[in-house]
């Protein structure tokens, strides 16, 4: 490394006297500020909007702001796409970027904030470019603050001070290099974005676009690695016969690129509407791609979000703490309150195992209308599933359903999501789940039409994960009396029904239970009428002796089994 950065500068210094692109603005059209005692030239459009984006473009080692400017113009695609360019200086006295601290990406972060005050630029699109040594810092920087930078273009600029660091995030990247690069050789290109697709789980085969139009260099060719992590795509342009300098028959391509990011995530161009009754995009089609659902990761676990095959794919590369650390979700749906709601999809895994479904407050994950996240049993076969719920809460015009997959250990695909409303006035039957099939049976309040006068009683068919079916009677069961005649029941026997369904649900007190060992693990889960019966329920399964916790989502109480 000490021999190399003695190359660096004699490359610098030769290749800084062949003078500029020609044509355009000069660094006198650029505005020259000083932020925190160094230079930094800045071009703002005269019709700049509010919350416009804000591109860096860094400079080579022993270069300056106006070797850069003059070879790359980046003010000719400002004024076309709207938004503000600069050209910072290096900080020593050979312009060079300080690539071992935080020297420098502490002073992108106040440049940043000097825009925010002075331009309004949206703090969410700000995007770093760079060449040869500009370009290393664009690379450090994606491991010390791409919590605030959209996208990455360095320009032949492989790290070779720091090396490929392990960046904060999945990041977009654009990487444009010669292959007649005498400084930075070309030959290093491919293993050191390597290390960039492996990070982000990239899929191992490029889509690859030949004869790639360049106004300066024919035959380029295009690699695109992606979806990546988060949805982020890697992209190398490889320049035959391009030497060691940077160029503006590039810009067009980084732009059209780098646009396409915010910090958080790719810009979805499809307009999803909110406070709609109804899922967005259920059906995953082509043409809508995962528009309207977003993948939510917490402490950068590792899983990616893709759409496959016309599905939703969720893909878990290590099992973390919860579930809902790893969820695919939507929001924006609108619940009314006293209403009953279902929930149905397809879904299947890579391989058998468990992930949760939960309906709630978008903007308090703690808050479930469902009381609790409903656990599914996922096999390598598509099935249907089903949650149905009643809105008991106040009425939400921005709710959510997520999909957490965060203690699944590979592929989960899920497509064909639905919502609905239930109208009670059709039911016949009080629904329960099974956890373990995410199947439902039903067994009734119903009328009977028959000659004589008749009633019948309801029971509760309770399955449970456990592998027990107990048939519980109802203290309260509904009983209704049919009419003599055979003929459809009226519309007042409907409201009838509907009443007495009501009541039912009422006076059961039906609820949902879920059942836990000591050690925290999922048993089963059971619906019983009241709390009453879950120790005769838990006393007829075939659990192993011991102790068990049981959860309602509101609150849980240990029981003896033995």
């Amino acid at each position: 490394m000490r021999l190399l950065l003695p190359v660096l500068v004699v490359a610098s210094l030769s290749f800084a006297q062949w003078g500029g692109g020609g044509g355009g603005k000069s660094l006198n059209d650029y505005k020259k500020i000083s932020v925190s005692g160094r230079d930094v030239h800045v071009y703002a459009p005269s019709n700049l909007k509010a919350k416009s984006p804000l591109l860096f473009s860094f400079h080579g080692m022993d270069q300056d702001p106006n070797y850069q400017q003059s070879n790359t113009h980046w003010e000719e695609v400002a004024d076309t796409a709207g938004f503000v360019v600069v050209y910072p200086r290096g900080g020593t006295g050979m312009s060079t970027w300080d690539l071992n601290s935080d020297k420098d990406t502490k002073w992108i972060t106040e440049i940043i904030a000097t825009m925010v005050r002075d331009y309004d630029i949206d703090e969410k699109r700000v995007y770093l470019t760079g060449f040869s040594m500009g370009g290393m810092l664009v690379y450090y920087s994606m491991s010390k603050i791409a919590d605030k930078i959209a996208a990455f273009a360095p320009c032949s600029g492989t790290n070779v001070v720091s090396g490929a660091l392990r960046a904060m995030r999945p990041v977009p990247i654009i990487h444009p290099h010669g292959t007649s690069d005498d400084i930075l050789y070309y030959s290093q290109v491919e293993s050191f974005i390597k290390n960039y697709r492996d990070q982000f789980h990239c899929p191992s085969e490029a889509e690859v676009q030949e004869n790639y139009p360049n106004a300066e260099n024919s035959g380029a060719t295009m690699y695109t690695w992606g979806p990546c992590d988060d949805g982020v795509y890697i992209k190398h342009l490889k320049l035959p016969d391009r030497g060691h300098l940077p160029s503006k028959a590039e810009v067009s391509d980084i732009w059209n690129f780098m646009k396409e990011y915010t910090v958080g995530g790719r810009i979805s161009h499809i307009d999803v509407p909110t406070d709609r009754d109804s899922i967005f995009n259920g059906s995953f089609s082509d043409s809508l791609d995962l528009a309207g659902w977003t993948l939510l990761r917490v402490n950068s676990s590792a899983a990616t979000l893709k759409h496959t095959d016309g599905a939703a794919e969720i893909r878990v590369y290590e099992e973390v703490t919860n579930a809902d650390d790893v969820r695919m979700i939507q929001d924006g749906i609108h619940f009314e309150n006293g209403l009953m709601y279902r929930v149905t999809f397809d879904a299947y895994a890579s391989e058998a195992g468990t992930f949760e479904v939960d309906i709630g407050k978008n903007d308090n994950s703690w808050v479930s209308y469902l009381g609790e996240p409903k656990t599914f049993e996922l096999s390598t076969e598509k099935s249907n599933y089903e949650v149905t719920f009643t809105m008991n809460e106040s009425t939400d015009g921005n709710g959510s359903i997520s999909f957490n997959a965060g203690l699944f250990v590979g592929g989960i695909y899920i497509d064909n999501v639905v919502l609905s409303e239930v109208e009670e006035e059709s039911s016949s039957s009080v629904i329960v789940e099974s956890s373990s099939s995410a199947e439902y049976s039903s067994s009734s309040a119903f009328v009977e039409s028959s000659s004589s006068s008749r009633s019948s009683s309801s029971s509760v068919s309770v399955e449970s994960s456990c592998s027990s079916t107990v048939s519980t009677s109802s203290s309260s069961s509904a009983s209704v009396k049919s009419s003599e005649s055979k003929t459809p029941a009226s519309s007042s026997s409907k409201n009838e029904v509907s009443s007495l369904f009501k009541d039912y649900l009422l006076f059961s007190k039906e609820r949902t239970y879920r059942v836990y060992d000591t050690k925290g693990s999922f048993v089963c889960e059971l619906k019983v009428p009241g709390i009453e019966n879950i120790q005769t329920e838990l006393n007829l399964m075939r659990l192993d002796k011991g102790l068990y916790v049981v959860k309602d989502g509101r609150s849980s109480k240990m029981y003896i089994v033995k």
